[in-house]
């Protein structure tokens, strides 16, 4: 996929969109990363001030725990991560937060957190739906997962991951098949993490993320790369290149083995809600 498909205004052409993310996740040229829309400032004002309540009053998991999720990324110093969509509705129960299904599972603190319900509540069949914290000096180390992915039913498509960083400073980093980039408060990505990726916080504040896994059905594609209404307090991305800051190699990374090959995701699609 050219730059100018990342790059252009209105709708993305979907079937272009699955195999640049795709293409990807195999480490061949395509998309890794796109600027999706923009939080207006009373929004970025109101998700931060939640988050920050709702880490005053509930225990997260944390990712270098043993037996966490994401232990095998290689945590370094405190990366918390408070899991907001399940079965429990207790924030440190991540137990299904990679299940790849969207059924079973819902906002418990509607009333409580109302701005980060709502932003939930418009994102059509989310998997999970999280917000990540790096403490000053944390990292994740390189690691690989996969955005290709096999429904229950056979069909390959994509899970997709999404990014909005609502506390963030210049010492931000993300690495996606080595470019690096620094994602800006307020501004929801496309984070490709089929990508050889990693995160570290250089700075001396906490770099908070909203952070989201969906299903790209066809409801969801239209909602976060149509050309319809955004989400409540959001407005649509006019361009969505994202150009990186710098590079970086990467010598070593921990990796999933793939579940779906290149030659099954030739013909990648929508999937079905499941």
């Amino acid at each position: 996929m050219t730059h100018r498909d990342h790059a252009q205004e209105g709708g993305i052409d979907p079937l272009l969109l699955l195999r640049g993310i795709r293409d990807a996740n195999y480490h061949r040229p395509g998309i890794r990363c796109l600027r999706l829309f923009s939080a207006d400032a009373p929004t970025l004002r109101e998700l931060a001030a939640e988050a920050e309540r709702l880490r005053a009053r509930h225990a997260p998991s944390l990712a270098g725990d043993p037996g966490h999720v994401t232990a095998w990324t290689g945590p370094r110093g405190r990366v918390e991560q408070f899991s907001l969509l399940n079965a429990s509705g207790r924030c440190d129960d991540f137990s299904r937060d990679h299940d790849l299904s969207c059924f079973g599972k819902r906002f418990h603190h509607r009333t409580r957190y109302p701005a980060l319900s709502a932003l939930a509540e418009a994102l059509p069949h989310l998997v999970n739906f999280r917000v990540n914290v790096l403490g000053p000096g944390a990292a994740l180390a390189p690691h690989e997962e996969h955005s290709v992915v096999r429904s229950h039913t056979g069909t390959v498509g994509v899970r997709a991951r999404f990014h909005l960083p609502l506390v963030t400073g210049p010492g931000a980093s993300l690495l996606l098949d080595g470019d690096l980039h620094h994602l800006e408060a307020g501004t929801v990505y496309l984070v490709n993490h089929g990508c050889v990726h990693a995160a570290e916080n250089a700075g001396a504040a906490d770099r908070i993320h909203l952070v989201w896994d969906m299903l790209l059905t066809a409801p969801a594609t239209e909602v976060m790369f149509g050309t319809g209404p955004a989400p409540e307090g959001f407005t649509r991305a006019l361009v969505r290149a994202v150009r990186p800051e710098g590079r970086r190699a990467v010598a070593r990374w921990e990796r999933i083995a793939p579940r779906v090959s290149e030659v099954e995701a030739r013909h990648v699609g929508f999937l079905d809600p499941q």
